[in-house]
């Protein structure tokens, strides 16, 4: 579909106006929209009003959302109003507050570039322009991972083309719930949260369900998520039970809750990456997950699995591998993501 005048949308406020472009809503076709319920939030708000005030004021982060479309245009702009965000200290503006981006090639997503925030203090939005070389492109735009994205548009060249981009491989979603780890806190750009490194390396949807500091596997949101269309269920919440007694209590009937509905989805629990940082209490609520395990094992079980975070750091690699002893970096995330590939690859070839 070639780019005219007439399809844009008028943007009062921009630093972009070489180059013709014309601002397209990514709420409308050709572009898709991946990782919310509704544009642009994670969860309905009714369902994280009933889960927790923190639920509520995270939910509609944009962590694990994605944009997809295909384009010929020399270059692309992103220019999206803001909402609530955050700036956390274990991480840069890009990955809290802007974007990056993917290009298909043979098959596989390879990055492409960032879009720096540009407008700083006193404005709503943040837009920023990168040059490509004109040819088409299978494109993947990732969301902020701490800011509510209440409108965005992306800026094409006038009289460029603009299409629906490819399906993935695996369309029905891996969901993943669990606590900043999942989020992406320490993340060194958006697409670095362990769930979109997943979603790549099967060029698989992923729904990052990732709620930094309030997954606490409240009855609202297993009840959500258990409706959702999901090929995996990735249940990683351990470092937001408050407690160890608080994980005994609700980590098993949090899990049958789950199951009762969905007998037919696989399960992959998992514990602390950062076993090593507090081995002696870390170990006891390894235990507590390990015997819910066991326990549904035991009850018939065979489509759950346990991914250990005691060994998902290579011993010689974990002081490299987290911002401060808890949150990944970059290196972090792709090691968790390594070691849930082995279970997930089993229900996705």
């Amino acid at each position: 579909m070639k780019i005219t005048r007439e399809m844009g949308f008028p943007i009062e406020d921009t630093t972009i106006t070489l180059g013709d472009p014309v601002f397209l809503d990514v709420r409308n076709a050709p572009f898709t929209l991946h990782g919310f319920c509704e544009p642009f939030r994670r969860v309905p708000a009714d369902v994280a009003e009933a889960t927790s005030a923190d639920v509520k004021r995270i939910a509609p982060m944009g962590a694990g959302g994605r944009v997809r479309f295909k384009t010929d245009s020399d270059y692309i702009v992103v220019h999206a109003k803001l909402g609530y965000r955050e700036m956390a200290l274990l991480m840069s503006q890009l990955s809290c507050q802007s974007f990056d981006i993917y290009f298909y090639e043979n098959g596989e997503q390879q990055f492409a570039g960032a879009f720096v925030p540009s407008q700083g203090d006193g404005k709503d939005y943040v837009e920023c322009r990168l040059r490509f070389d004109g040819k088409m492109h299978d494109v993947v735009i990732n969301f902020p991972i701490l800011s509510c994205v209440e409108e965005m548009y992306i800026g094409l060249r006038l009289g460029s083309n603009v299409e629906a981009p490819s399906e993935y491989k695996y369309k029905t979603p891996i969901v993943f719930y669990g606590s900043s780890i999942v989020h992406g806190v320490g993340a060194g750009r958006p697409g670095m949260v362990y769930p979109l490194i997943i979603s790549r390396m099967f060029d698989t949807d992923v729904i990052d369900l990732g709620f930094g500091g309030a997954a606490k596997a409240e009855e609202p949101i297993i009840d959500y998520i258990k409706t959702l269309p999901m090929s995996v269920f990735v249940y990683d919440y351990d470092h937001n039970a408050p407690s160890q007694e608080y994980l005994r209590q609700t980590h098993y009937k949090a899990y049958r809750r789950f199951r009762d509905a969905r007998p037919d989805v696989p399960i992959v629990m998992a514990s602390k990456p950062d076993y090593w940082a507090s081995p002696e209490s870390n170990e006891v609520r390894r235990q507590i997950i390990i015997s819910t395990y066991e326990r549904a094992r035991s009850e018939g079980d065979k489509l759950v699995h346990f991914v250990d975070g005691k060994t998902m750091y290579d011993a010689d690699m974990r002081n490299e591998l987290t911002m401060d002893n808890c949150h990944p970096n970059d290196a972090g995330y792709v090691a968790m993501a390594k070691a849930f590939k082995k279970e997930l690859e089993k229900y996705l070839k």
